[in-house]
């Protein structure tokens, strides 16, 4: 079943695991790896904290619900 049309439960990571890449949508193309699927007390939803592919000081936070939102994200192939 594709992470995208999955249903989804409280605590649920969305099919999405660390080592997953994912390019940015845009003109500005950019690989970045998840490296932690985190849980936030008092959050809604779970977040993500990723790293850019070929640049490991250059890192980024957003909730799981952007990272699959295809204006924003794409998997990498």
């Amino acid at each position: 079943m594709s992470m995208w049309r999955r249903r989804h439960g409280p605590g649920d990571n969305y099919g999405i695991t660390i080592g997953q890449r994912f390019s940015t949508a845009g003109r500005a193309q950019a690989v970045w790896e998840v490296i932690t699927v985190a849980h936030y007390p008092g959050d809604l939803g779970p977040h993500v904290r990723l790293s850019r592919v070929g640049s490991q000081h250059d890192g980024k936070t957003v909730s799981l619900q952007v990272l699959r939102d295809r204006r924003f994200y794409q998997p990498a192939q």
